[in-house]
């Protein structure tokens, strides 16, 4: 160490309050999204030391490279999340294993999040303290806080963090970080991002919490799994009236990255979306389909094919979305008729296991929708009875295949049927899940059958 290295060294030791800058770098790719992925921010983090009250005159003492996962909402996002942005701390092992009194951490992770109304994750991974500056005393508690009340950590609910991989071995005192709690018997730390009061509190809230037991007046699924599952197997045949297949020149000139269609009724406005072009066709039903920007521009094969589809389109389409509805309504009552003969007209459906729960007692439940149709979806579970109408609960679906049913506290605590109750809940919220799958599935087909000359069933 040279005379000037020393002489900065003994500057930062002499005006050392606890005070702090940070210079933060965010890594993006070519097109300015997050690094690597569009939901994960990576960020390179310079801490400083001010040594005078000049702005610039502070002098760097650690290095923290953190991360920013967007709104998770199950173990796979995270894993690939860590995976992707190179983390070099434990945490993929860590959050799925269950803590003994925790439980599983997207539990506990989704209680942070609905209680602060934040719902990102942040990793503080890896820090790098020089030797120079391993002495100041509350360092690394400072520079955890900064960088938790800073840029990285502003929409983050959680916080973890893996002192194995901070570059040196911390001491006792260096890992005295109260607000934060040893995840089961792992190496990371977790914490709720909060004032370290409030953070501490309500960490030792949710780590002293056991797990609600099976039979609560709560409870979830997750389904996706279950859906994924199905479609790798043998799928049920369900009879359409289909449209009759484009013939193959027309269907020649159709773009083969089609990746959305959408049609507004009220104008008769078919809009087809490729990777790169917005095609757009307007006209009431039963009038001459006229082409609109790059639609005009295409090539004649093109355009005559547009044509074709906005005139089948409004041929077919309502009825045969009409005819999805009645297939899930049949599904779900198990009386849908099927075909096996390959050559009558039909599309396919997955084999999705339907649960049924009954309710307990007299009466109807039904789910309304609550608010407004975000995601995720929230219902009010409604029991209807001898003319009455009470709330019981609410049912909430995700599209990540996460359905949530609760209880109402207020609704009949001391009810002897509330295991049945709850689970009549989640099995009508999975059917609401199940539903939207089915309709994604066949609304798909129907608009593969209308745009295109391969048409299953003839």
């Amino acid at each position: 160490m040279t005379d000037a290295d020393a002489a900065t060294v003994q500057a930062v030791h002499d005006v050392w309050d606890g005070r702090l800058r940070l210079v933060h770098i965010t890594v993006v790719d070519e097109d300015g999204d997050g690094y690597p992925v569009s939901d994960v921010d990576r960020w390179v983090i310079e801490v400083r030391v001010p040594v005078s009250e000049d702005e610039q005159d502070a002098v760097p003492v650690a290095q923290v490279t953190a991360f920013t996962v967007q709104a998770p909402e199950d173990l796979s996002d995270l894993a690939e999340s860590f995976h992707l942005a190179d983390a070099a701390g434990d945490y993929a092992s860590a959050v799925a294993v269950h803590d003994a009194d925790g439980g599983s951490f997207l539990n506990v992770f989704a209680g942070a999040a609905t209680v602060l109304g934040l719902p990102d994750l942040l990793i503080i991974d890896q820090i790098r303290i020089p030797q120079p500056y391993r002495t100041l005393p509350g360092l690394m508690p400072a520079i955890i806080s900064a960088v938790r009340g800073g840029p990285a950590g502003r929409t983050a609910a959680f916080v973890l963090t893996d002192p194995t991989v901070w570059g040196f071995h911390p001491s006792d005192d260096e890992l005295n970080l109260p607000e934060f709690a040893q995840w089961a018997d792992t190496s990371v730390l977790v914490s709720m991002n909060a004032d370290p009061r409030l953070a501490m509190q309500l960490t030792e809230e949710a780590l002293s919490t056991p797990t609600p037991p099976a039979g609560a007046r709560s409870d979830d699924v997750w389904l996706d799994d279950i859906v994924q599952e199905a479609m790798t197997q043998p799928a049920i045949g369900v009879p359409f009236t289909l449209p009759p297949a484009l013939p193959t020149d027309v269907w020649a000139a159709a773009p083969d990255d089609i990746h959305a269609v959408t049609a507004d009724d009220t104008t008769g406005t078919v809009t087809i979306e490729t990777h790169d072009t917005t095609y757009e066709v307007v006209g009431m039903p039963g009038n001459a389909p006229q082409l609109v920007g790059a639609a005009a521009d295409a090539p004649e094969a093109t355009q005559a094919w547009l044509r074709a589809v906005h005139q089948r389109w409004w041929q077919y389409e309502p009825d045969l979305h009409n005819r999805i509805h009645d297939v899930i309504n049949a599904y779900l009552a198990g009386t849908l008729d099927t075909i096996t003969a390959e050559e009558t007209p039909h599309l396919h459906v997955p084999n999705l296991p339907i649960p049924i729960a009954p309710w307990p007692t007299l009466g109807t439940v039904q789910l309304e929708p609550a608010g407004e149709d975000t995601e995720p979806q929230v219902f009010d579970a409604v029991l209807e009875h001898g003319g009455s109408q009470e709330h019981i609960g609410a049912v909430t679906v995700h599209e990540s295949g996460h359905v949530q049913a609760f209880l109402h506290d207020e609704w009949r605590p001391d009810y002897p049927d509330h295991e049945q109750a709850v689970a009549h809940l989640l099995a009508a919220g999975a059917r609401e899940y199940l539903s939207a799958v089915l309709h994604n599935e066949l609304s798909a087909a129907v608009e593969h059958a209308i745009l295109t000359g391969d048409v299953r069933g003839h």
